[in-house]
């Protein structure tokens, strides 16, 4: 969780009302933060939201503080002058950090809280809502040493040099990756790349080679800075917008003024048609039904009240009917669902205010019919000599797709938007793959070799309310000699028999599976398939003995 290190006066000024330790420490909480630390008049507050990066500094809990307090109400806003500067992204830039966002505020007053804060907020939103510098890199400049425009561009080792912040001589970029910390540190981010990504002014001084180091002469804020230029790179249009605006309001809530940047575009797929002016502050809506609030919250609140309360929560609330539509700004990534609406309802309310109710009925637990069917085919299994195993629910489309012969192109996965690991980007459809997998992983062990999983697969589903569907599947893969058709025919009639269930089957032409030894087939409605593995599969993952799989809804 983010730490957050405060002065208690800066707090007080921001806030616009005097709060003693103690009232201070009961507010926070309204913003999921926590006193976590005092020394004097500095506070650590551990915040609880990884999802709120606004809420990362002394500017973004002061101000939604100064909504729960009663001291504004509704989405704060932010006047946005259309300036004249102009930022250019050259397609060099595409193929190794395609987006730019871009902001001038002027008239700043840079203070000691001041440069703390903004290089605590830069620090926290680049490492941890940007992940490491990887989704979001932000860089500060002083505009007074910069002329526009400015220009994003990709250029070759031998193309540019500049001094590096902290440093004294220039350097080309590769010997910044090299010999300078920052470089070191971040330097695999732009491992392999032919053009490093410059920023960079009309008369040809480097402002930053994002998302790695600012350069010595622009890139350093001082009490004697007026106007601070600001950019945020990435790979996501909407992440590097959210990350901007963030770091914009902050300073906005020291008194600077936003201009707008226009940012022009290549002409290519990967960027919008038209130029773009950022920041840009737009709302979003979401619809929550009255009596949804009252039930899931267990409070009896009028439409006014429901109203009142999401105002404090920095909404703007109207009332139509039997619902509230819930307008909210568009840096409030974390709402997905109406169930976060009604969140902020409770917390606006008091967690402390909720008054516990007895149980009024007596209930008795029991097993869900899903997990007794799971059970008793794992019986069945164990019973037919099969061992029980446990893949991750989280795979890869190489695995899931191109290594069983499906086109990667027309596959659609559930997918990570900042996975880890490439080798866990997405959620498995499909559970074979993985078993697979894990018998490539034992081929030194003796045959034949009898498997199952009983386990979740994840699917999209424009339907479903979260617009995903899991299920429920066993798989069971025999490999070794015997490993053929009518075996794994044998292990379906054994599972339909102990559960007793009827299934059809229908031949058809299946990916992965040998044509004429393999079928799909339905029971009770539950879809499945199974036959014996193809070859040119088989050796995609390296197995050499004969196997067969079946696997089924359940």
């Amino acid at each position: 969780m983010p730490n957050v290190n405060v002065s208690l006066k800066d707090m007080q000024k921001l806030i616009g009302r005097k709060l003693s330790l103690a009232e201070f420490s009961e507010a926070v909480l309204y913003a999921k933060g926590e006193v976590d630390a005092v020394s004097g008049d500095e506070i650590t507050v551990d915040v609880k939201d990884t999802n709120r990066p606004d809420l990362w500094s002394a500017e973004g809990i002061a101000r939604e503080l100064r909504a729960r307090l009663g001291i504004e109400k509704g989405i704060p806003k932010y006047r946005v002058k259309k300036g004249r500067l102009s930022c250019t992204i050259e397609k060099s830039v595409e193929k190794t950090r395609p987006f730019i966002a871009c902001a001038l505020v002027k008239n700043v007053k840079v203070t000691e809280d001041f440069l703390i804060q903004m290089i605590q907020l830069q620090e926290k939103v680049g490492m941890t809502f940007g992940r490491r510098r990887k989704e979001t890199g932000i860089g500060l400049y002083d505009f007074g040493k910069m002329k526009g425009p400015v220009f994003y561009r990709g250029c070759r080792d031998n193309e540019i040099e500049f001094v590096p912040l902290e440093y004294k001589v220039k350097m080309r970029p590769s010997e910044i990756l090299k010999e300078h910390p920052k470089g070191k540190e971040f330097g695999h981010l732009l491992e392999g790349c032919e053009r490093f990504p410059i920023v960079i002014d009309s008369k040809g001084i480097v402002a930053s080679m994002p998302p790695i180091i600012n350069s010595q002469e622009t890139g350093k804020v001082t009490e004697k800075t007026r106007e601070i230029f600001l950019e945020v790179t990435g790979f996501n249009w909407e992440t590097v917008n959210t990350a901007l605006n963030v770091m914009v309001m902050a300073l906005a809530d020291r008194g600077g003024q936003i201009e707008s940047v226009k940012i022009n575009f290549p002409k290519t797929k990967t960027y919008p048609k038209k130029p773009v002016h950022t920041p840009h502050f737009e709302n979003k809506k979401i619809e929550v039904g009255l009596d949804e609030i009252r039930e899931v919250s267990g409070l009896d609140l009028s439409s006014r009240e429901i109203a009142k309360l999401l105002e404090k929560a920095r909404y703007k609330a109207t009332v139509k009917g039997r619902k509230v539509v819930a307008e909210y700004p568009a840096y409030r990534m974390d709402i997905l669902h109406p169930v976060d609406v009604i969140e902020d309802v409770i917390i606006s309310y008091g967690f402390e205010k909720v008054k516990p109710e007895p149980i009024k009925i007596a209930v008795m637990g029991q097993e869900r019919p899903e997990a007794k069917k799971a059970e008793l085919i794992r019986n069945v299994c164990v019973g037919l000599g099969l061992q029980g195993i446990l893949t991750y629910t989280m795979s890869n489309k190489g695995k899931q797709a191109a290594m069983i012969g499906l086109d990667l192109e027309k596959e659609q996965f559930v997918e990570l938007a900042n996975p880890v690991s490439e080798n866990y980007t997405v959620f498995r459809k499909q559970l074979f793959p993985e078993l697979l997998e894990f018998l490539a992983a034992n081929k030194h062990f003796a045959y034949p070799q009898k498997i199952y999983e009983v386990g979740k697969t994840v699917e999209l589903d424009s339907k479903s309310e979260t617009g995903v569907n899991e299920k429920n599947k066993v798989c069971i893969a025999l490999c070794g000699k015997g490993a053929e058709f009518t075996v794994i025919k044998g292990v379906l009639d054994a599972i339909a028999d102990n559960l007793g269930g009827k299934y059809s089957l229908k031949q058809c032409p299946m990916p992965a599976l040998e044509q004429g030894k393999s079928a799909s087939l339905s029971m009770d409605g539950k879809a499945g398939f199974f036959g014996e593995i193809e070859k040119s599969v088989l050796e995609n993952f390296g197995l050499k003995q004969p196997t067969a799989i079946l696997e089924l809804e359940i």
